[in-house]
């Protein structure tokens, strides 16, 4: 029991241990809430040189051939630039979007545009943004891989992260505005998002690749928004977390003894928006820290939560890594995930006994049904992944009603962020993943 006592304050003191805060995008004050969307579109690289020693023609393929390395001079640059900078800056054109969900939030949607091209959307992980398909360059970056390859890019950034900090209603209470786990992200985010692309592109239906708990998020749109599954051709899950028996982060099993103890959890994050800083990383970051990791990864904290491949890191890059680490989310997020550890079910919030008999009418909180996903859906997954063992993602294969494949990774220790980070990212998955987008355009 002493054990087991010092391995979960070991977790919390983990847990906390956030990047500084980077300083919050600022949107319009001003709603203009009967335009189904409000759209930016910045000329390439407004800010930058045109790069032309960074862009090679590849006479067999018929477009542009990019570095394969960021030069050292631009990844400081790089490191402080939002996605839309970011996307102009390496030659694309970029639109920024909004869609509007049915409970009042405003959110961000970036676009690398491709007229009459299949759209694709993708949809990051918990604390990421659409930073993260875009911050390694155009040689690594899936959206630009998507879009050299000719499908039309959108961006999802879903409630709560730099990108989306509004809502209808204006800047409500911290406890309202961040009062959402992924249930709500599945349940308006999405469909939101996909209602915007439908009308934009006047296209039938579209493709979805989600990292982590964009895919999470995925299954509970299709159980809860049925309707939504037959607009996705195809839907390719990077690191699918649904079912989490037997997932391996030590902070999602200590998190889970604050069963009925929000309150205390809180308290100890520093508010219901994950804190960048509280009095328990003040006292023990130092001890805890330099003695179990690189201080730096340390500080980041989805990969406290969910672990990182060391080896499949590029260092050099590492002040991009962390100039667009942590980029938001919910209290509420991290401990609906929490509550699903060891269990062998996909289910909704647990409020406790009493509140889910009132709101779900019964003291158990419901099971997402999964049966309802009629997408074709591919899922990925690495041996080195806390979040996804193989046995909870075979799970999910199997109630699945067109899962079309189960791809394991097979590179020692790939790990849950590799999807997005790994320097071998691209040949071991993202060259599948256009290979299956050319298969169902």
């Amino acid at each position: 029991m002493a054990i087991a006592f010092k391995l979960a304050i070991c977790a919390i003191i983990l847990l906390g241990n956030v990047l500084p805060s980077k300083t919050q995008r600022q949107f319009q004050s001003q709603w203009q809430s009967q335009l189904p969307s409000n759209v930016q579109v910045l000329p390439q690289n407004p800010s930058y040189p045109s790069y032309p020693h960074q862009m090679r023609t590849c006479s067999k393929c018929q477009q542009p051939r990019y570095p394969q390395y960021i030069a050292e001079e631009d990844i400081g640059i790089d490191a402080k630039l939002d996605a839309p900078n970011l996307i102009s800056k390496y030659g694309h054109q970029v639109e920024t979007h909004y869609a509007f969900t049915t409970d009042g939030y405003k959110l961000c949607l970036h676009r690398i545009p491709k007229s009459g091209a299949t759209p694709v959307l993708l949809v990051h992980g918990l604390m990421s943004s659409s930073d993260s398909w875009v911050q390694f360059g155009p040689s690594q970056g899936l959206a630009y891989i998507l879009s050299q390859n000719g499908y039309d890019v959108w961006m999802l950034n879903t409630r709560g992260n730099i990108y989306s900090e509004e809502h209808l209603a204006g800047r409500e209470s911290d406890k309202a505005f961040w009062d959402f786990s992924f249930h709500e992200i599945g349940q308006y985010d999405l469909p939101a998002a996909i209602d915007l692309i439908l009308l934009q592109t006047k296209m039938p239906s579209i493709q979805y690749i989600g990292h982590s708990q964009g895919s999470t998020a995925f299954f509970v749109m299709c159980s809860e928004r049925p309707e939504y599954a037959t607009k996705i051709s195809l839907m390719q899950s990077l690191s699918p977390s649904v079912y989490m028996e037997k997932q391996r982060s030590p902070v999602l099993q200590f998190l889970k003894l604050f069963r009925g103890g929000f309150t205390m959890l809180l308290n100890m994050l520093g508010g219901h928006k994950i804190s960048a800083r509280n009095k328990i990383v003040d006292m023990f970051r130092h001890h805890i820290c330099n003695k179990m990791l690189y201080s730096g990864i340390c500080a980041i904290f989805e990969f406290v939560v969910c672990g990182v491949n060391f080896n499949s890191i590029n260092m050099t890059l590492f002040p991009i890594l962390q100039g667009h680490a942590s980029q938001g989310s919910s209290a509420k997020q991290l401990y609906h995930l929490a509550q699903m550890q060891g269990n062998s079910v996909f289910q909704k919030y647990d409020y406790g006994l009493i509140l889910n008999k009132l709101r779900y009418n019964s003291i158990f909180p419901p099971i997402y049904n999964l049966s309802l996903a009629l997408s074709k859906v591919a899922l990925y997954r690495g041996d080195g992944d806390w979040l996804g063992s193989e046995s909870d993602v075979l799970r999910l294969e199997q109630n699945l009603p067109n899962c079309i494949e189960n791809r394991n990774i097979g590179f020692n220790g790939f790990s849950h962020f590799d999807f997005t980070i790994s320097k071998h990212v691209r040949p071991l998955v993202y060259d599948r993943v256009i290979d299956l987008c050319g298969s169902y355009r």
